[in-house]
């Protein structure tokens, strides 16, 4: 395996197509080094596959473990279905929060939906959503936990605490926050005009986040006029200045897929892994990738670093920062369970009679 090479895989989460790796893939993936994985629906049919499916790639580069991350918000956006618990909306989750007020409860829940996940060998949760609804309509909508920023936190801090506890990473989205935009980024380019307060306000969930030591976060797509011209995702005001040096933020620092419109509209695959490098995010994701398009990806970044586009430096920090925060969470030990023990927490009858307390 190229030195060089290890040191650019460790820094993409990559999806792709199937339920199994083929050896041509393993080979492929071993070669590049590649440091995470996100899977879709079109990788998951049964718990007893998507367990092998981990388990290979977990045995891809072996003293290597890699990010397995899959979304997992619950309402909409569950990738998990039956027998994986079904998960309310974060909505629904905020409201009875505010009849309760139990972080307790709050905890539990992100205690429960970590035991499934690293039932089935995952060891990252894209989820908690920390943006605020938007005013009228958008993308967040029934995805954020409450329009109110304490609230947001409240429950944001417990669940992530209840998560990382038992040993999967949580991932805070979509800083600095989706804002009021209506433009959906998987289709097209999102633009917020707003005030520094008025950002402030969508960012409190994060700050509180952060200083609860969440272990990575998620950098949206939208671009923020009168700070950047580009995506959040590739601006290093962003990333670097804001959320790592004004915030203090230790851990990864992720993009969302920059194979959404809102990047993929005006900059090439390899172009926007380089700029979101340069911004300072720790791992870029890259949710459908074909083997010629990762050795381009390559090829092009190798180039950057030469040239000195690229700081071998800033490649050398992320690549620090993850094995780090997969040390503290724990989550190097999850592939640990045979298909009769995910069988048997897939079944916790506690898990659904919780949920029905909803």
């Amino acid at each position: 395996m190229n030195d060089k090479n290890t040191k650019i895989g460790r820094l993409l989460m990559i999806g792709f197509e199937g339920t199994e790796l083929s050896k041509d893939m393993v080979s492929l993936l071993r070669d590049y080094g590649i440091g995470g994985f996100v899977l879709f629906e079109r990788n998951l049919k049964t718990p007893e596959q998507i367990l092998m499916l981990n388990k290979q790639l977990l045995r891809v580069d072996e003293g290597f473990v890699p990010v397995l991350a899959v979304d997992h918000e619950g309402g909409r956006v569950q990738r998990l279905k039956h027998p994986f618990t079904h998960l309310p909306s974060a909505r629904k989750i905020g409201e009875l929060y505010q009849r309760h007020k139990s972080i307790d409860f709050i905890y539990e829940y992100g205690t429960f939906i970590a035991k499934e996940l690293s039932a089935a060998g995952f060891n990252m949760a894209l989820a908690p959503v920390l943006d605020l609804p938007e005013k009228e309509g958008g993308v967040i909508g029934d995805r954020a936990f409450s329009d109110v920023p304490l609230i947001v936190e409240e429950i944001g801090v417990s669940m992530i605490a209840g998560m990382q506890d038992n040993g999967i990473i949580a991932c805070a989205k979509h800083f600095p926050g989706h804002t009021d935009t209506k433009t959906d980024p998987h289709k097209g380019q999102a633009v917020a005009d707003i005030t520094p307060d008025a950002l402030m306000k969508h960012m409190t969930p994060f700050i509180h986040a952060i200083k609860n030591r969440v272990g990575s976060i998620m950098v949206s797509h939208t671009v923020f006029k009168g700070m950047e011209s580009v995506p959040a995702s590739l601006s290093h005001r962003v990333i670097n200045f804001l959320l790592k040096k004004e915030m203090g933020f230790k851990g990864m620092v992720i993009t969302d897929d920059i194979q959404m419109a809102a990047v993929s509209q005006n900059f090439s695959v390899s172009g926007a892994v380089i700029g979101s490098l340069k911004a300072g995010a720790d791992m870029v994701m890259v949710g459908n990738i074909t083997p010629e398009g990762l050795k381009r990806v390559f090829d092009d970044v190798e180039v950057a670093l030469t040239e000195g586009d690229l700081s071998r430096d800033l490649i050398e920090d992320s690549f620090v920062r993850a094995d780090i925060i997969k040390g503290e969470i724990g989550a190097r030990e999850n592939i640990l369970y045979s298909a009769q023990e995910m069988a048997h927490i897939l079944g916790d009858e506690r898990h659904r009679a919780f949920v029905k307390k909803l």
